[in-house]
C-alpha cells in the first residue's frame, strides 16, 4: 500500500484521497496516561494497515500512524475500539483490546482479535479490509495500576486465549529493556494447538531468552482432559497443580499475573473484581491479594 507523506500527514492509498488522511489528535486533547498515548480520551479514526489470519478464528490487524509517531502506550494499558452500528438496537459498541506491539513502534500498531460468531465488536473487527478506518480513544480504566517497570524479580503469567495479549505487551518490555533481569514462567492455556495464538513470537521469545523466560503450554477443551492426539505436553485447564510445578511460589518479590475467560478468574482467584477469595486455587497455594494481578 502506498504512504505519502505530505508535511506531517501520512497519506494511506491514493494520495488525492481525504478519506484516507490519518492525522494527529488535535492539541491539547485530554489523555488517559502520562506519557500520553496517542489516542486521546475521545475516539479517534485510523486507518486499517494489513490482516493476518493468526489462527484459524483470530487475526491480527495492523493499523497506521502518522510516519514517524509512536503508540505510546503505557505498558499494561487497552485502548477502546469503536464498532459503529453493531448492536442489536443499531446502536455503536466499543471494546478494549490489549496492544501487541511495543509502545515504541513508529508508523503503526498491532491488535490481536478473536472472532467469536456471537460477539457484536470481534464479528466487526475480524470483516476489517485494508483502508477501512476505526476509531480508538483511551480511557482511565485501560491503564493498569501496575505499570512497567514491575518492580518484581519474578512474573507467573496465568493466560487463557486472547488473555496472552497483555502478557505479550508487557514481554516486549521484560525482555527487551537493556537491565532488566526479571525472571518470567508463562502458563497458556487453549483448547487445542490450533488455538494457540502468537506461538511462533512466544517460542522465539523463549529461545532468545532460555534464562529468563519459561512457556508452559497446557491444552484440553475441558478441565478433565488428560489425552490429545499427537500432544505429549500439558493437558486440562491451568490448575493448582501445575502452577504450583510450573509457577514461582509465593513470595514478596513475585507476582501471579491472570488474565482470560471468565471461569478462569472463578477458579483461580474467585472473580475478576473482587478480592482474592478464600478456598480459590491461589488462596491455597499461599498467594495474598497484593501478589495477584488481573487484566
Amino acid at each position: 500500500m502506498l504512504r505519502i507523506l505530505l508535511g506531517s500527514i501520512l497519506v494511506f492509498g491514493v494520495a488525492s484521497s481525504e478519506e484516507h488522511v490519518c492525522k494527529a489528535p488535535p492539541e491539547g486533547s485530554n489523555y488517559a496516561s502520562e506519557p500520553p498515548c496517542f489516542f486521546p480520551t475521545a475516539f479517534h479514526e485510523v486507518p486499517v494497515l494489513s490482516v493476518k489470519q493468526e489462527t484459524h478464528n483470530s487475526k491480527v490487524i495492523t493499523f497506521g500512524l502518522p510516519d514517524g509517531v509512536k503508540l505510546n502506550h503505557a505498558i499494561s494499558s487497552a485502548i477502546m475500539l469503536n464498532a459503529p452500528g453493531v448492536s442489536k438496537k443499531g446502536k455503536d459498541v466499543m471494546r478494549p483490546y490489549n496492544p501487541i506491539s511495543a509502545p515504541d513502534v513508529e508508523g503503526s500498531f498491532d491488535l490481536l482479535i478473536k472472532v467469536y460468531e456471537e460477539g457484536q465488536t470481534s464479528k466487526y473487527a475480524g470483516g476489517l479490509q485494508p483502508g477501512d478506518r476505526v476509531s480508538f480513544k483511551q480511557l482511565k480504566g485501560n491503564v493498569k495500576p501496575w505499570r512497567y517497570p514491575f518492580g518484581k524479580k519474578s512474573i507467573t503469567m496465568l493466560a487463557g486465549g486472547t488473555g496472552i495479549a497483555p502478557m505479550y505487551q508487557a514481554l516486549h518490555a521484560l525482555l527487551g529493556t537493556a537491565g532488566d533481569t526479571t525472571q518470567v514462567r508463562l502458563i497458556y492455556s487453549n483448547a487445542s494447538p490450533k488455538d494457540i495464538m502468537l506461538r511462533a513470537e512466544l517460542d522465539a521469545m523463549a529461545a532468545e531468552h532460555p534464562n529468563r523466560l519459561q512457556i508452559t503450554y497446557v491444552l484440553g477443551s475441558s478441565a478433565e482432559a488428560s489425552t490429545l492426539e499427537g500432544w505429549s505436553g500439558e493437558t486440562g485447564w491451568i490448575d493448582e497443580d501445575k502452577i504450583r510445578r510450573r509457577g514461582f511460589p509465593p513470595s514478596n518479590d513475585t507476582v501471579v499475573w491472570v488474565c482470560g475467560v471468565d471461569a478462569m478468574y472463578a477458579s483461580l482467584a474467585g472473580s475478576r473484581m473482587k478480592p482474592l477469595q478464600e478456598g480459590s486455587v491461589l488462596h491455597k497455594l499461599g498467594y495474598s491479594e497484593a501478589m495477584v494481578w488481573r487484566s
